[in-house]
């Protein structure tokens, strides 16, 4: 059997412009950044967020999108988006919406959240 020649690209979606990126120094300045992109989701998903050597974003990629209340997601789409943009690092992200936050998680964990 041949061995196939396979050409490998990616292209950034027209309608996803975003602020010029700034390093990620503290948790916080990942929190912000990603909440731009899954705060109003209604059902959970699951994202990962690709670094430069200087921990500035790349490019974000929604990995999963599941039902109300789980989502499945598999190592090798994770790794993907961060292996096709040259990623150095990643950030793997995991939302839940507020609705469902509210009814599962104790005040002390979602205090950040209200």
């Amino acid at each position: 059997m041949p061995i196939r020649t396979l050409r490998i690209t990616y292209s950034p979606r027209g309608d996803t412009a975003r602020e010029p990126a700034q390093r990620i120094r503290m948790p916080q300045d990942a929190a912000r950044i990603l909440a731009g992109y899954l705060e109003a989701e209604p059902v959970e998903v699951c994202g990962v967020l690709c670094l430069t050597t200087q921990h500035e974003p790349l490019a974000f990629h929604e990995v999963s999108r599941g039902s109300l209340d789980a989502t499945t997601v598999h190592p090798r789409e994770v790794f993907k988006p961060a292996i096709l943009v040259n990623a150095a690092s990643i950030i793997v992200a995991h939302y839940v919406s507020r609705h469902i936050m509210g009814v599962m998680c104790l005040g002390s964990l979602c205090a950040h959240r209200e």
